[in-house]
């Protein structure tokens, strides 16, 4: 059997509401204020906090955009012979909410323009890839896709990956959630005991996965992957699948708890969500690592959350600073350590969690090169 490739995360872009590069994104969850805002025309006749990407132009141009910035950044992937992999709850929902809304009917709207596929059919006729695929597991999304990469390029089938999460702020889901009872009409609260729910968001992030070593990149360890499949939309109550997803990743990197300096939490502010994960983090992990939701910043960027995640954690490392809890007052779990402001550290692994509808768990693990 061949050696197992090592896996490197060579360069990530991203917008989403706390910027429109990976850069001001990190700098805003660095200052502690929130980007979330609040807007009307999301559910009738309310005003409602959500994440919007502080742009002007067409969601699929700054699509484009993104992964530009991204080649740009890592000129060396070619993208005839790199395959793309898509991650995105909602697809292109919201073109098709829009010609609706302009129209008053669907007799005349393109199938495919509202599927998931639009994101990566779009990219793929902008940048020619090799090949694409994409991913639609709820808010694990773009990290079933991360995994799916490591997976590829680790045996050699690929020697370069793009990973996109991507989605748009949809009004199917916005009031999806509300109808649900999980759509904060306040700022989220990741974490606090008076949590009451999401802010639902928009985001996008691009990462380049290659087994070549480049400057200023990260490795990508391992990834766990699990389904507890409990109920449709609740998680398992003793938080079985994020931890068996959280082990798993810490297995196949040969790592242990004690190793893990920072947790991206998936966190993301509903009653059921936090208390779970916090007890399966606690279970693990004890109060050794540094545990933030960011999604008090950029809001849950829904299926984007797990390559916009990964970007983060990347950029912990990368600069050995670690974001605040924001908005976080008296935590549900006080044995967790999370910080109330930007905290340096030597960060050299980074656990990013996504969990999802329907019971699924991923847990990506990020780290430091490591030169002999």
């Amino acid at each position: 059997m061949s050696e197992k490739k090592k896996v490197y995360l060579n360069g990530f872009s991203a917008a989403c509401a706390a910027g429109v590069t990976i850069e001001e994104i990190f700098s805003t969850l660095l200052s502690g204020k929130t980007a979330i805002t609040m807007r009307e025309g999301y559910i009738h006749g309310s005003v409602i906090p959500v994440g919007k990407i502080p742009h002007q132009d067409d969601f699929y141009q700054l699509l484009i955009q993104n992964v530009e910035t991204l080649f740009a950044k890592v000129p060396s992937i070619n993208p005839s012979e790199t395959m793309l992999l898509v991650g995105s709850s909602v697809g292109g929902m919201c073109r098709t909410e829009r010609k609706f809304l302009e129209k008053g009917d669907a007799a005349t709207f393109d199938p495919l323009e509202a599927s998931i596929y639009s994101l990566a059919e779009t990219l793929q006729r902008t940048f020619g890839f090799k090949s694409s695929l994409s991913f639609s597991t709820a808010c694990t999304s773009s990290s079933v896709a991360i995994d799916f990469a490591y997976d590829l390029i680790q045996n050699g089938i690929y020697r370069s990956v793009v990973v996109v999460g991507a989605d748009e702020l949809s009004l199917s889901a916005v009031n999806g959630f509300d109808c649900l009872g999980i759509a904060s009409r306040d700022y989220v609260r990741s974490f606090d005991v008076d949590r009451n729910g999401i802010n639902v968001a928009e985001g996008i992030a691009a990462l380049a996965f290659s087994d070549t070593l480049s400057a200023d990149c990260v490795e990508l360890l391992s990834a766990g992957v699990s389904s507890d499949a409990y109920t449709i939309t609740h998680p398992h109550p003793e938080g079985a699948g994020a931890i068996s997803a959280m082990t798993m990743a810490l297995e196949r990197a040969g790592l242990t708890p004690d190793d893990i300096d920072y947790i991206n939490a998936h966190g993301t502010g509903t009653i059921a969500n936090d208390q779970i994960e916090a007890g399966a983090i606690e279970k693990l992990f004890g109060s050794r690592p540094y545990v933030v939701s960011t999604k008090a910043v950029t809001g849950h960027t829904l299926g984007a959350c797990g390559a916009l995640e990964a970007a983060i954690g990347a950029m912990s490392i990368l600069h050995n600073i670690i974001p605040p809890c924001v908005n976080l007052t008296s935590a549900v779990n006080p044995t967790l350590s999370h910080p109330r402001t930007a905290t340096d550290a030597e960060v050299t692994y980074v656990l990013s969690n996504a969990f999802g509808f329907g019971g699924g768990n991923v847990s990506i693990l990020l780290g430091k090169v490591l030169h002999d």
